[in-house]
């Protein structure tokens, strides 16, 4: 603790006690502003650390700071830093996103209205980074949630398995496996249920996928029929009507993921009984739409998988358990072609990083193109992020066959176990909870992921 100038040791035992450790109680007598009387010249030291990224804290030294954030202002450049506390000798700051290098510029005003400012002749390095973080959901002591409405604070989830990211109105759409479809608004910060079972004929609703034109949000449904074309297997809802109604728009057997084509919009699906992959195509005798099988994957077995669509429409990805397949779409017939196996192995399962079929994949789920700036000129520009859900992780599978790990399974434990909820750096701190849902948006740069066990909403922000 530094010393203070002589002409402040006329001050009481007191003020320099609430100076020192920004206490909340006074002694009678004492200022309830315990910056008042401050009018010493402020010295400026230095600030630590010189280089660091998001969440970093860096420290002003000095003294005759004053203990009132209210009156402290810090910038790095033109970006202005939440100043978290003063104790007079040294301010605590944290580093916010997409801060840019620059000089930093600390700002303190006097209670006469005056205001001091000091610029350090040394700049601060910003370092851009990866970060997993929390949006949304809680547990009680138990680790027991359910689906409950409310702001971020109140809101709850039960489930959340799956989830799409809306732009137009900046809105998230989970789907609680089984059980309803949820929205997460990101400018009220609010979650509200949009469906529930028993609406449109949903018996126990899957996955959430939305039209090219992001206007119109399709639904799947395991509707327990796996023999006649009885049940809504597919449903839509329309932003035009808030996503407050549904209508049915297929009737078939079991579906678990259904992906229209990005150009085309030719609706695509999948089956239960044998992975079939089937074509939505109109059917005049019942003047309705109707399944086309296409094909099987994986032998004659009773599964499921997803479909994903490359942004170009050029080929998607099926995933199956531990195993992602790649299916070439034909532009003259407008048909997915039977795949081949392009990364993983539908029998050996595991967590390797690797190339193609020697990768080993243990539950893949959802996952999301992005675009790499890496690739910029080649003929795909996209990886292929992915929810391994019970290898705890988010993976990617580049263009050329790699799978490697993105987020989790940091911070190891005794027992060896890569699940958990710890956010930070995503591979050094992370850990997840059978995450299968993940979401992107392109604008903000910013993963979502849903999480089954931790029955949470988490992000992961990339700069």
């Amino acid at each position: 603790m530094k010393k203070y100038k002589k002409h402040f040791m006329h001050l009481s035992l007191a003020v320099i006690f609430g100076l020192l450790f920004n206490s909340c109680k006074e002694k009678e007598g004492a200022s309830e502003d315990p910056d008042k009387g401050i009018s010493g010249k402020a010295v400026f030291t230095d600030f630590a650390p010189k280089k660091g990224a998001v969440r970093t804290r860096l420290y002003i030294e000095g003294s005759n700071f004053g203990s009132d954030v209210n009156n402290i202002k810090v910038f790095i450049g033109e970006q202005e830093l939440k100043v978290v506390g003063s104790n007079g000798s040294q301010i605590y700051c944290m580093i916010p996103r997409y801060t840019s290098s620059g000089k930093v510029k600390v700002v303190i005003t006097r209670n006469a209205g005056e205001a001091v400012e000091h610029i350090f002749p040394d700049e601060f390095q910003y370092a851009k980074s990866t970060a997993v973080g929390t949006l949304v959901g809680n547990v009680d002591e138990n680790g027991n949630s359910s689906i409950i409405d409310g702001n971020f604070e109140e809101a709850r989830f039960a489930y959340p398995a799956y989830i799409t990211y809306e732009p137009e109105s900046n809105a998230l759409f989970v789907t609680e496996l089984d059980r309803a479809v949820r929205r997460v608004d990101l400018q009220t910060k609010t979650v509200s249920t949009l469906i529930t079972n028993g609406q449109a004929g949903f018996t126990k609703m899957q996955t959430t996928t939305l039209s090219a034109n992001t206007d119109t949000l399709f639904l799947t449904d395991d509707n327990q029929n796996l023999t006649a074309r009885t049940k809504v297997a597919i449903a839509y809802s329309l932003r035009s009507e808030n996503y407050r109604r549904v209508h049915p728009y297929l009737y078939d057997p079991a579906a678990y993921s259904c992906a229209p084509h990005p150009i085309h919009n030719n609706m695509f699906y999948n089956g239960y009984a044998g992975i079939a992959i089937k074509k939505a195509i109109f059917d005049p005798f019942l003047n309705e739409l109707g399944p086309k099988e296409l094909f099987k994957i994986g032998g004659n077995t009773n599964s499921s998988s997803l479909i994903f669509f490359h942004p170009t429409g050029n080929y998607a990805y099926i995933v199956s358990y531990g195993c992602i397949y790649k299916s070439v779409y034909d532009w003259t017939t407008r048909e997915l072609q039977p795949p081949i196996i392009f990364a993983g192995s539908p029998t050996a399962k595991g967590d390797v990083d690797a190339i193609g079929t020697s990768a080993r994949i243990e539950r893949a789920y959802q996952g999301v193109f992005v675009k790499n700036p890496d690739y910029a000129g080649q003929a795909d520009e996209y990886d292929f992020y992915f929810c391994d859900q019970y290898n705890q992780s988010i993976r990617t599978l580049a263009p050329t066959g790699v799978v490697s790990t993105f987020a989790g399974k940091g911070s190891p434990t005794p027992d060896g176990s890569k699940s958990g909820y710890i956010d930070g750096d995503p591979r050094k701190e992370a850990r997840f909870a059978d995450p299968t849902g993940i979401a992107y948006d392109e604008e903000r740069k910013i993963f979502y992921i849903a999480e089954r066990n931790n029955k949470r909403i988490r992000t992961i922000s990339i700069e």
